[in-house]
């Protein structure tokens, strides 16, 4: 290659490397305007994973009925390439409607998206066809299966209260079991509880539901250990119409009208009248004598027909207390004695 031939290639070589140079040095990529959430994945030991919906700005956290509702998640968020957001992925934010995140492109352009969360919880629903007893500092079972529905079984997220006829409530206390397979809530009425024994709402918030039975279904029952006792009648007794009779005892409570009742023939009982209550003490409980009641001499605990026998009804709210069907609960008086009724 003669001389002249060398400086030709070397200056075409020349100029083709600075082409190229100048060309590499033209060429610029734009910055990414992306700025879109494409995954938004929660994950917690109650739930496993849960997807989130991206609708417009708007992250739809679909919460799922039967686990607990934390206060704060740590989302993993996957943006658009390039992309940062705020808060970041990983970083603990509340689990409630309206928290904000941001997503800012490269470019900078930015995009606000706001949680919302959708509880897919229903509303609870009651077994109202049975009834629950048990007395101050005592314990009545719900089976969650089959009596109480769509509870979160969870104490932070779900309570229970008494509720009285003027729309007082009281809290009790539960704790969730499961016993063979079935799951209950165990209901435990505080030994202070304001209210008096008695028949009473059931009422139970859960999550975001809340719900009232329509029936005073639960009743605080006195213990047995308080059932009253009458004291037997060691002498006879004359009394006159519209006159009171005091019968004496331990453990009177809530005592009510006396029912008075004899024998038929074939033994079968019959009412005789009705001892009306005028007042009692624990120990005492006066009646008065109707003044249309049937005049004679009568047997105490006699089975002919001049037999007497007297009840005092005393509280329903013992063992076997029932909403449904109230079962009264009478304390037989005894003795063998006899009882007048003059005019």
């Amino acid at each position: 290659m003669n001389r002249i031939t060398r400086l030709i290639y070397w200056g075409l070589l020349t100029a083709g490397i600075a082409l190229i140079t100048s060309c590499k040095k033209e060429t610029a990529y734009a910055d990414s305007p992306y700025n879109k959430i494409e995954n938004f994945a929660i994950t917690t030991s109650g739930t496993g994973l849960i997807n989130a919906a991206i609708n417009g700005d708007s992250i739809l956290v679909y919460w799922p009925a039967y686990a607990a509702l934390p206060a704060t998640v740590s989302p993993v968020i996957r943006v658009s390439d390039n992309a940062t957001i705020t808060p970041a992925s990983g970083t603990p934010v509340n689990l409630v409607t309206g928290t904000k995140f941001t997503v800012k492109s490269q470019s900078g352009a930015v995009k606000d998206y706001f949680l919302k969360l959708v509880l897919n919880q229903p509303g609870i629903q009651f077994n109202e066809n049975i009834s629950y007893t048990a007395p101050k500092g005592g314990t009545f079972s719900i089976s969650t299966n089959r009596d109480v529905k769509y509870l979160v079984e969870d104490v932070a997220s779900t309570k229970a209260w008494l509720v009285n006829t003027a729309g007082k409530e009281e809290a009790l206390n539960i704790v969730f079991q499961v016993r063979n397979n079935i799951h209950y809530v165990d209901v435990t009425i505080p030994e202070n509880i304001s209210f008096s024994e008695g028949a009473y709402k059931l009422k139970f918030t859960s999550g975001q539901v809340s719900a009232v039975t329509g029936e005073a279904l639960v009743g605080i029952i006195y213990p047995e250990s308080r059932r009253p006792k009458a004291a037997p009648l060691t002498t006879s007794i004359t009394v006159k119409r519209s006159g009171n009779i005091t019968f004496s005892g331990t453990s009177f409570v809530d005592m009510k009208d006396a029912r008075v009742y004899g024998y038929k023939a074939d033994w079968s009982e019959r009412e005789i009248g009705t001892f009306t209550l005028e007042s009692f003490t624990e120990t005492t409980a006066t009646y008065k004598v109707p003044a249309d009641f049937p005049k004679g001499t009568y047997e105490l605990g006699g089975f002919d027909d001049k037999g007497m026998g007297i009840q005092l009804r005393t509280s329903d709210f013992f063992s076997f207390w029932s909403w449904m069907n109230t079962r009264k609960n009478y304390v037989e008086v005894t003795g063998s004695v006899t009882i007048t009724i003059t005019d």
